[in-house]
């Protein structure tokens, strides 16, 4: 790994040596992929309540 990389790492991470930046930067990744699998879950949901308020809507003009 890049010694600058690292260095500029562990700015941003607030972390103090090279393990404790690396640990760092993987639970920040892990947490990441979790948002993102949480972000689909909920633009799943979002899109099923748009699709059953569109045939209760469609139900009442009826």
């Amino acid at each position: 790994m890049d010694a600058a990389l690292l260095r500029r790492a562990a700015e941003v991470l607030g972390t103090d040596g090279p393990e404790e930046t690396v640990a760092a930067a993987l639970s920040e990744i892990v947490a990441g992929r979790q948002r993102t699998a949480e972000l689909v879950r909920l633009r799943e949901q979002v899109g099923r309540i748009a699709a059953i308020a569109g045939q209760a809507l469609q139900g009442r003009d009826a």
